[in-house]
């Protein structure tokens, strides 16, 4: 809605990254529980189950030619097509209540901070929802002039805790079938319920001209056959049309930019690129300035417009990514040094859910369900822990009271990103609500080991201290990993890495590429990522794996195979960092 040029790519059939996309995946599969969830609170609701456009229209209508609740109504007109999740008429009321799995802050709201900035600009977490909600209401003003529209959006609220009768309906996957149900118990579920309403015809008032506008431009595409001319601008950089590899040069992004779209590096591989503002504009964006005057390459950015809090980082990428060389501060090995052995590489896998799996938990609350541990000595020796839960509860405290035990003896504790901080800090507030008497040992351990100076972030040390030109603008884990593996040969002949080495067609691969999958109910499935995981362990928890042993097992295989490389991916690069920086010689790996 936001761009007319992706609803015509769309409208194509053009190849978008999203439908690879996990995380989409996750927050679809959310969505589909928070809708039947929503369906709950209305009592004489009506699914519109037509799938053909006309007769679906036709039948929309004729309910709504009295009172009606309908479900997945189909209104047409002109070209346009709309399909509310919830759709009521009461009297000269139309009521559109659009349901998202995306979460909410009912305080934050009723302050007018949640869908709108202090710009008064919508929010931009927000701003895909509420121009979707945006695009239904200007179409049903146009096909309903006589009747008022009112707006809601129906989210989980943030603080809203899950009751047990909403769980269980969450977990059984079977759509309810409507039943006339009397006022005072829609009353209560909705009392009960972590969904709430949000009004947003504020928000939908301040986009309607540029909505409007938009949908003119759809038109014209759509009745034209044209694809409409699109603004470039740094937005383009996350276009769900703009693939790699291979289908990048006949993908949505090339058709757009044409020649602005070859350069590489690119303009947007630039790290934090958003951050840099034009001259005497805290508002404008260098990234427009430079794409306006036709500079697309990572190389036009001089160094004399770098700053800010991410200049160095960003000088660093421009200096070596000019030169093709690999760059580690010296300072990393007086970091290095100031370490207390034994070390422990950790990572946590942890899981959400917009409907909440277990009474008294909030929407997407996230419980730690899996750690790994490599625990290196100064002398090389090592010993690798880790812990999977594989019961239907709450694992929270049984996941603190086996990482206390693994961490027993280690001294320093290396993170990457203060993801595992978040985690144990929340943790302590989820033990303190659900095992306040039994968790106080717990609860104290974490505080102890937040407070101890122990923990000690990897990623915050690659940010300041290490480049490579594969890295390119990233730093995440699994950019870092590659291009330390395929430059670092001795690390393939470690004893204990040499497991992640493969080759094929001649090119090394990625070690989460050589992860091994495994077939569930006839069909491939493979754990390489964290959303990945988070999937899987649902998978494990209350999906095939509840009913079936086998299925269970191999899951969780797929699942601790995942987690062991993470921990042993971060000890690989400090492997590499050592041996760079003369704390160890490649000939003192074990062979």
């Amino acid at each position: 809605m936001i761009c007319p040029t992706a609803a015509f790519y769309g409208w194509s059939g053009l190849q978008s990254k999203n439908d690879k996309d996990a995380f989409l995946c996750f927050l679809a599969e959310e969505g589909r529980t928070v809708g039947r969830m929503a369906r709950r609170l209305f009592d004489d609701g009506v699914m519109v189950a037509e799938k053909n456009l006309e007769r679906a229209n036709r039948e929309t209508r004729g309910y709504l030619e009295n009172d009606c609740t309908l479900f997945e109504a189909c209104i047409t007109e002109d070209d346009f097509v709309v399909r509310p999740d919830v759709f009521i008429r009461k009297g000269g009321t139309l009521y559109i209540i659009e349901v998202k799995s995306k979460v909410g802050n009912l305080r934050q709201h009723r302050e007018g901070k949640m869908l709108i900035n202090m710009y008064r600009d919508v929010r931009a977490a927000y701003k895909e929802i509420v121009y979707d909600l945006a695009f239904q209401v200007e179409v049903l003003r146009r096909a309903f002039p006589s009747l008022s529209i009112v707006p809601y959006f129906l989210l989980p609220e943030e603080s809203a805790r899950a009751c047990r009768e909403e769980v269980m309906a969450a977990r059984n996957k079977e759509e309810l079938t409507p039943l006339e149900i009397c006022d005072e118990v829609i009353s209560k579920r909705r009392s009960d319920s972590v969904l709430k309403f949000f009004p947003a015809e504020q928000a939908i008032e301040r986009i309607r001209n540029a909505t409007s506008t938009t949908m003119g431009a759809m038109a014209l595409a759509w009745k034209s056959g044209r694809r409409p001319e699109a603004k470039l601008k740094y937005g383009c950089r996350n276009c769900e049309f703009r693939l790699k590899g291979g289908e990048a040069k006949s993908d949505g992004f090339h058709k757009c930019w044409g020649k602005l779209a070859e350069p590489d590096p690119h303009l947007f591989d630039l790290h934090q690129l958003y951050a840099l503002k034009t001259p005497g504009n805290k508002q404008a964006l260098l990234a427009n300035e430079k794409i306006r005057a036709g500079k697309a390459s990572l190389f036009d950015v001089e160094e004399a417009e770098l700053h800010g809090e991410h200049s160095a980082r960003q000088r660093m990428q421009l200096q070596y990514q000019r030169s093709g060389e690999e760059w580690i501060d010296p300072q990393l090995g007086e970091e290095i040094a100031k370490l207390q052995w034994p070390i422990a590489f950790l990572d946590f896998e942890t899981t959400m859910a917009a409907i909440p799996w277990h009474s008294g938990l909030k929407p997407y609350e996230t419980l730690p369900f899996q750690f790994s541990a490599h625990i290196l000595h100064e002398d090389g020796s090592y010993v690798h822990k880790e812990w999977l839960n594989t019961e239907d509860r709450v694992p929270t405290l049984p996941f603190i009271r086996e990482l206390r035990t693994a961490l027993d003896s280690v001294a320093s504790v290396l993170v990457f990103t203060e993801y595992e901080i978040r985690i144990l800090s929340e943790a302590i507030g989820l033990l303190n609500r659900l095992h306040h008497e039994e968790s106080k040992g717990e609860r104290e351990w974490i505080a102890e080991l937040l407070n101890s100076g122990r923990i000690i972030d990897q990623h915050a040390w690659v940010h300041r201290f290490h480049f490579a030109s594969g890295m390119s603008g990233r730093t995440s884990i699994k950019v870092v990993l590659p291009s330390v593996w395929k430059n670092n040969p001795s690390l393939r002949c470690h004893e204990y890495f040499k497991r992640y080495f493969r080759e094929e067609d001649g090119k090394i691969l990625d070690p989460y590429k050589t992860l091994p999958s495994a077939s569930i109910s006839g069909a491939p499935f493979e754990v390489r990522e964290g959303c990945g995981a988070m999937q899987a362990y649902r998978e494990m928890i209350i999906g095939r794996g509840a009913t079936c042993p086998k299925t269970k097992e191999a899951i969780a295989t797929l699942l601790r195979n995942y987690v062991t490389l993470d921990t042993a991916s971060q000890w690989i690069i400090f492997e590499h960092w050592c041996q760079r920086l003369g704390f160890r010689q490649s000939s003192e790996y074990p062979l």
